[in-house]
Order: structure tokens, then sequence, then C-alpha cells
């Protein structure tokens, strides 16, 4: 029997259905996608038992990630692996209506390469406890689903910031999660989420709770404070 531990961040199997399906096919060494429908859903694919590509309805794609611009071999690959284990991991925290194995030819849509050589299933499932042991640890703040805005009270006249969290804030004109900031800014929503909570730590961002959101929907600065003087504070 397949033993459900809830945790803060997500309703995660210790062998989750999709983990075990994908084990039977790592064992055979099957090639094939592996379908799983659901508000959560997507397909992973494996060729000889290896994770080669994984899509989700809830992380950006590889495309998400490239964008318009022109990257060499080796970032593209890191980028491909990057997508792969976002996606897998969200589909290894939901729970599919179904799961359905189809080999190469049965339906369209098998990718002939999916830029890098692929993961072992054990490999991709001590990343993927990792990054799920990671944003346990922080759920108690916030998760890839948590809406955040500036935080325009800041306690310093003057704070210095990256150009990853520079992009962030550009995009907070209104209370957003991790979740929908990645695919505009190319990132994992894994990494978008790790990378919010150290703003959060940093004061740059507040959690923005339903009850606010509800009063502001658009977002606005409150009176007497604008938004331009939040940029100046951190130019």
């Amino acid at each position: 029997m397949t033993e459900l531990i809830e945790t803060r961040t997500a309703m995660i199997p210790s062998r989750s259905p999709v983990a075990i399906r994908l084990g039977k096919l790592a064992e055979a060494g099957r090639t094939g996608s592996l379908h799983l429908s659901g508000d959560s859903g997507g397909v992973i694919y494996v060729s000889e038992g290896d994770i080669v590509s994984a899509d989700s309805r809830r992380t950006p794609g590889l495309a998400d990630r490239i964008g318009t611009d022109e990257v060499g071999s080796l970032e593209r690959s890191w980028m491909a692996t990057e997508a792969t284990i976002d996606a897998a991991m969200e589909l290894m925290s939901a729970r599919p209506r179904h799961v359905r194995f189809s080999e190469p030819g049965e339906e369209p849509g098998f990718p002939a390469s999916a830029g890098f050589p692929g993961l072992p299933l054990t490999a991709l499932m001590a990343e993927v406890t990792r990054r799920h042991n990671l944003l346990e640890q922080i759920a108690g703040v916030l998760t890839a689903d948590t809406a955040v805005a500036r935080n325009l009270r800041l306690r310093s006249p003057a704070v210095h910031v990256s150009d990853a969290q520079w992009a962030i804030l550009l995009q907070l004109g209104q209370p957003v999660t991790p979740r929908a900031l990645a695919p505009g800014l190319g990132q994992s929503v894994f990494g978008m989420t790790i990378e919010v909570y150290r703003m959060a730590i940093m004061d740059l961002v507040s959690v923005v709770d339903a009850q606010d959101r509800a009063a502001d929907p658009a977002g606005e600065a409150s009176p007497g404070r604008s938004t331009l003087s939040f940029i100046r504070a951190l130019a």
C-alpha cells in the first residue's frame, strides 16, 4: 500500500503512484510517454527507462526558459534538465485522475531529442526529494502559490539587489505568486520560489493574504507611498 504523507507544500507519497510506475518502466527499460490527466496533469517521457523530458501544466517548459534568446548547447542542456526536474516534481506532487503509458508512434508528441541525455530515475528522485525538503522548510513563510507584493516599508534607506531580484521587483505591480512569475522571467517554479523567499527575508517583498487582495485587487500602494519612491530606495 502506498503511504501518503501530508506536508505543508503538497501531498507527496513516499512511494508516489507516478514514481512506482516510472520505476517499473525503468526496470523494464521501456521507451514512451507517461500521460497524467487532471488539473495538475502533464506527461513524462522516458527512453530506455531514463527520464528525457517532462511537461506539466503548472511549470514553465523549455521554450519558456529560453524565450527569444539564442543559447549554446551546454546552456540549453542545463535548461532542459531544470525544466524536466521542475515538471517531474510537480507531477509527482499531484494526484492524477488517470495514468496512461503509450509507446513511441502511438500518438504524436514524443520528443526526438529533449536536449540532454536523460536522467536515471534514482537521480531524478534524489533531486526531487532534496527540493521538496527545501520547500518544506520555507513553507511557513511562503510556497509557490503564495501571493507577494513589494514591501513599501523598507527598514533601510538603500538596499542592494541582484539583477534577478530587480527583475522580479519590476514585475510586482500587483500581488503575484512565484509560480506566476516563473514563466515570464524564464525560471523554474522551484528556483523562483527560493528567490522570492530570499527577498522576503530581506524585507524586499511581503506576503499578501486573501483579505488584503480583496481590499486592494490592483495592488496599489497606500496613500503617501509611491512606487517611484520605492524604486529610488533600491537604486
